[in-house]
């Protein structure tokens, strides 16, 4: 049986899934799964598919590339397109310091959050978890999968890196 073909289809047929976990269900070795992993993210980074394999947290699962999220998103539904700004502010700040208590992110924030947190968790944006007497709260995992933020923002800063190390003047090394 091919690996590469059947672990392909393991992840296409997941919501995210880890390699350990494929090792365990094919009964193959974790660095074969990662190497025959590596090669499909290889061949679905060409222009020829309209998704991508993308790692998150540990799991792999299959995206629609970004070229393309315009029309996919026509017949998918989209619950997180309307963030106001500040339910945005308290994302960014999720995503970049969290897991956060409500004080922490107030102290951030310079003022209360506590409607916005609210309102964001009854969207499914963040979820929250008992720490003593008060919550910690983190960016949902159907949040993260829906928007792909994890794997933009990390985009974003390698592209920044590299436009940064490419304009550096090479008399300052």
């Amino acid at each position: 049986m091919n690996l590469k073909a059947l672990v392909e289809a393991i992840v296409f047929a997941s919501r995210g899934i880890t390699p350990e976990r494929i090792s365990k269900i094919t009964g193959r070795d974790v660095d074969e799964i990662k190497k025959a992993l590596e090669e499909i993210k290889n061949d679905f980074s060409s222009e020829d598919h309209g998704v991508e394999l993308a790692e998150i947290d540990g799991y792999f699962r299959f995206y629609t590339k970004p070229a393309y999220s315009d029309y996919v998103s026509k017949i998918t539904r989209r619950r997180f397109d309307k963030l106001s700004d500040s339910q945005l502010e308290v994302v960014a700040i999720l995503l970049v310091n969290g897991p956060l208590t409500r004080a922490e992110l107030d102290s951030f924030r310079g003022r209360d959050s506590s409607a916005i947190l609210s309102s964001l968790h009854k969207m499914g944006v963040v979820r929250r978890k008992r720490k003593g007497r008060s919550y910690l709260y983190e960016l949902s995992k159907s949040f993260k999968e829906v928007t792909m933020i994890e794997e933009t923002l990390k985009r974003v800063l390698e592209d920044s890196l590299k436009e940064e190390s490419d304009n550096q003047d090479p008399s300052q090394t």
